[in-house]
């Protein structure tokens, strides 16, 4: 016979509330208590009924849709103007969060580091007293920010999830993200679908650094995966007064039939006076479709609302499993872009 939670709360010298409690890792449970039940729950063999665990998952979900939760949004401290307010990026990723927020029964609610005396203790309290257990990390909507900052929420007591691998703390984070590797790959595999031979990669450093050499990787791999096209080189560039030369030279020896690269790439192209797609076709990894910087354009719609809705069903999924606190193996949900035809790279 299966023990119950019945029996093992009575082992324990526990209620049943404090021996559930203690095996969903909740934070008002001491770490002691909480060791103490789940060493004795593996030693006893006990495991939950699955049944029963989907009927409470389920109760806990009508409760908060009951509710309508707060779905707390913490930028760090130097994140000074309300997140998304800026960068259409950012705008985008705060619209996929609010809608997908609204469908799930959640409120969003900002909570401003320079309102709380840059204190995350005092925010930690606000959010436990009120019984927020939700918390959305956003995206660094910041363009020059510090390398190492503080951002030491009570995190036992929320669940939470971030957006973007910007987002460097706390470490242990669940997060969602768009898939920039994948992202280059159908690209890539669109491009050779309509008979270009001499692809080209070019990137600004700074993109590439923030973006963790994920598109330049998909590039290097494609060209090992495909031997009978022709290698370029890559092309990397800052605006250090050296780029317009150095494209020309590039372009000059090297040739490409068609080159994906990112917008401030093919901003530089126009400036060079290389037009698009008469000199070379073109295909942009950070498209944002609908603005008129990717009107015309062939390239990756990056889905920034799809990662801003992945990242509040992962906050979602943790409540609805009584998760609390960092993950020992955090989980990181890719979306994957969406390729957009354009007169950018017509058929070659």
């Amino acid at each position: 016979m299966n023990m119950t939670i019945r029996e093992l709360a009575r082992l324990a010298g526990v209620s049943r509330t404090t021996v559930s409690r203690a095996l969903n890792n909740a934070p008002d449970v001491s770490e002691k208590t909480r060791k103490r039940i789940v060493d004795l729950a593996k030693k006893l063999e006990y495991r939950a009924n699955p049944m029963v665990t989907t009927l409470m998952s389920d109760v806990r979900r009508r409760r908060v849709w009951a509710n309508k939760s707060i779905l707390a949004i913490v930028p760090p401290e130097f994140q000074t103007r309300k997140w998304g307010t800026g960068n259409v990026t950012h705008q985008l990723y705060r619209k996929g969060v609010e809608e997908r927020a609204e469908e799930l029964g959640f409120k969003v609610e900002d909570f401003m580091p320079s309102e709380y005396d840059n204190s995350f203790n005092r925010i930690s309290q606000v959010l436990y007293q009120r019984g927020i257990q939700a918390v959305l990390v956003p995206s660094v909507d910041v363009k020059d920010h510090p390398g190492e900052y503080d951002y030491s929420l009570d995190w036992r007591r929320f669940s939470a999830a971030g957006i973007g691998f910007s987002v460097t703390k706390p470490k242990r984070l669940n997060r969602a993200v768009m898939s920039h590797f994948g992202s280059a790959m159908i690209a890539l595999e669109c491009i050779l679908e309509k008979g270009y031979r001499r692809i080209a990669f070019a990137t600004r450093s700074w993109v590439n650094e923030r973006t963790q050499g994920r598109w330049l990787a998909a590039f290097l791999l494609f060209q090992t995966n495909h031997p009978e096209l022709d290698r370029l080189p890559f092309f990397e560039f800052e605006f250090d007064g050296s780029e317009k030369r150095r494209l020309r030279d590039w372009f000059a020896t090297h040739k490409p039939e068609v080159i994906l690269g990112v917008g401030y790439f093919y901003r530089l192209l126009q400036e060079c006076g290389i037009s698009i797609p008469g000199d070379v076709s073109f295909a942009q990894m950070d498209l944002l479709p609908g603005q008129p910087d990717s009107a015309g354009l062939a390239g990756i719609d990056q889905r920034f609302e799809s990662v801003g809705a992945a990242a509040v069903d992962l906050v979602a999924g943790q409540i609805n499993r009584n998760e609390r606190g960092l993950p020992e193996e955090p989980h990181v949900l890719k979306v994957a872009g969406r390729w957009v035809e354009g007169a950018s790279l017509p058929g070659n």
